[in-house]
């Protein structure tokens, strides 16, 4: 749930910001509906009525005279006026745009409660609640506008939405990896080498995007070290004694290694269990104006659904993280596990295994669906990895590419 002080700097927001700007009301989908009105130490926001009379005054086409007009409104009071738009720090539309999708997420939750307590009471049947949840779920930000010639060429003349530095060349090249892109990344069982192979993309990306980890198994420390390790090829066994270490040529390079992740890679962890909301409120708060590459390791950890199946919350976890994908300014990566009881069997000179499908994603159903590209991590035979593309909305699917993966420093090279 959106908490009530989120809300109210939403709405604050988004008010100071048409104050200012009241030509770019056309390019929102919000109706005063959809805001609330605030009571806080005696100083009423009423929210609906200030957005209610900008509109009028929008249509009246009187945008140079809107702040007189306010300020001869009766029920409009001017002190809060000035509090509004003093109170808002946001200069660009594209950052308003993402408040405005939290004031309507929190308008359908208000809704979807209402349409549960009339269940509960008796007054409605299951049907009708069913049909009224569908429909509160489909409102969102639509947004109209009039395509010109100069959007489809600034479209097809642009070149910044593709995803570059991937730092597996023949990879990046198949996927042809866009923003708002959604990725799954598998491997062939537990410790089958997804979460290696997460952790040298996020090193390679992270020399051209601000990188966000939502790290859900492992300690942070652990985490740290794989980074160090990928970055100087030293084993994590001798990074465990790094203070121990007298060679001075292994120290230095150790060292070199950090001062590069620290001071060229852009990385931030969050460690620990987390909700989709905490997700959620996570990305509500990063910075609309960079495109960002979000990290979840892994599907399986998101919690708070105790009273669902495996499957309802993989469909909901997928479907969510790609609307994230869509609405904000991010490109989802997240790793998922394989049905336990589909892991390959063997791992002997003289077996050699098969690419693993889709299918073989935990109640694959809807993490097939809403992802764009879904990769695997496989061995044919021992110690001869291959990244498998089960999935892929731009290129080629079913094509194997032959990788080096050294676990001793986790590094995954093309070969």
């Amino acid at each position: 749930m959106i908490d009530r002080e989120t809300l109210k700097e939403c709405h604050v927001c988004l008010i100071g910001y048409l104050l200012k700007n009241i030509e770019d009301i056309d390019k929102l989908s919000i109706t005063k509906d959809y805001l609330k009105d605030f009571s806080i130490q005696g100083k009423k926001y009423n929210f609906k009525y200030i957005f209610e009379k900008i509109v009028q005054i929008h249509k009246e086409n009187r945008d140079n005279d809107m702040l007189q007009i306010l300020s001869t409104d009766e029920q409009i009071d001017m002190n809060i006026i000035m509090e509004i738009i003093q109170g808002n720090p946001l200069e660009q539309i594209g950052a308003i745009l993402s408040k405005e999708g939290t004031i309507i997420q929190a308008h359908k939750e208000d809704l979807l409660k209402e349409a549960y307590n009339k269940l509960k009471n008796g007054e409605c049947d299951i049907d009708k609640y069913a049909e009224t949840v569908k429909q509160i779920n489909q409102l969102g930000t639509v947004k109209q506008e009039n395509i010109t010639e100069e959007d489809l060429k600034k479209c097809l003349n642009s070149d910044n939405k593709t995803i570059k530095g991937l730092g597996l060349p023949r990879l990046e090249a198949c996927l042809k990896m866009k923003e708002h892109d959604f990725m799954v990344i598998s491997a062939s069982g537990t410790g089958g080498g997804k979460t290696a192979l997460a952790l040298n993309m996020l090193s390679e990306l992270s020399k051209h995007y601000q990188c966000v980890y939502f790290n859900m198994e492992m300690a942070e420390e652990d985490i740290k070290e794989r980074l160090v390790s990928i970055e100087s090829s030293v084993p994590m066994e001798t990074l465990e004694r790094y203070k121990y270490i007298t060679d001075k040529e292994l120290k230095n390079k150790i060292d070199e290694a950090m001062k590069e992740i620290g001071e060229h890679k852009r990385i931030d962890i969050h460690t620990g269990a987390k909700s989709l909301e905490a997700i959620k409120a996570t990305i509500n708060r990063m910075d609309p104006e960079e495109h960002i590459i979000v990290f979840i390791d892994h599907i399986g950890m998101i919690r708070g659904f105790s009273r669902s199946s495996l499957y309802e919350k993989t469909t909901e976890i997928a479907k969510t993280l790609r609307a994230m994908a869509l609405n904000h300014n991010i490109t989802m990566i997240a790793l998922s596990q394989v049905s336990r009881q589909q892991n390959q069997q063997g791992n002997t000179r003289n077996r050699e295994n098969e690419a693993p499908t889709l299918s073989r994603l935990k109640e694959s159903g809807e993490i097939e669906n809403s992802a764009r590209q879904v990769i695997f991590i496989y061995f044919k035979t021992e110690d001869n990895y291959f990244i498998h593309i089960a999935k892929n909305t731009r290129g080629q699917v079913g094509i194997d590419i032959p990788i080096t993966f050294t676990k001793n420093t986790m590094t995954i090279r093309e070969r």
